[in-house]
């Protein structure tokens, strides 16, 4: 059962089934049906405008895109989703990432897991480091 903070409140709760809280919840979904509204008529719409026209707060607007409660044809956050490490378009507005990017991504990750390698153990002879007590161990023997 993990534990997180409601985006809305700050209240921790048990996050099993939603992104907010039980409080909460009728709150984010009047908020969603709004802007579901909101966009069905007007689909060319950013978020900030889209913000203004329901009354909802951007924060909102803008979680509710990157959860995928909503999804806007046009200019949701920007004109197109970006990549996090090239600027190309993204794949999805979850990934982040372009096709090369991810590809290029995926290698690094394969080619850091092949390089990582346990040493092996070396094997110690009791003589090479105390002769003295092998010496003694030998004498002692000797003399019974």
């Amino acid at each position: 059962m993990p534990l997180s903070k409601c985006p809305r409140c700050s209240k921790m709760f048990n996050k099993t089934h939603s992104k907010v809280c039980s409080s909460c919840e009728g709150a984010e979904s009047a908020d969603a049906d709004a802007v579901r509204q909101t966009l069905d008529k007007n689909g060319e719409l950013n978020a900030a405008q889209v913000a203004d026209m329901t009354g909802v707060d951007i924060a909102v607007v803008l979680r509710l895109i990157d959860q995928g409660s909503i999804t806007c044809a046009s200019d949701a956050k920007e004109s197109v989703i970006r990549c996090g490490r090239c600027g190309a378009p993204a794949i999805s507005v979850s990934k982040r990432l372009c096709q090369p990017c991810l590809e290029k991504l995926n290698t690094e990750v394969v080619m850091a897991q092949s390089s990582i390698r346990l040493e092996k153990r070396k094997q110690v002879e009791v003589s090479q480091f105390h002769p003295t007590v092998r010496h003694t161990l030998d004498e002692k023997r000797t003399k019974e």
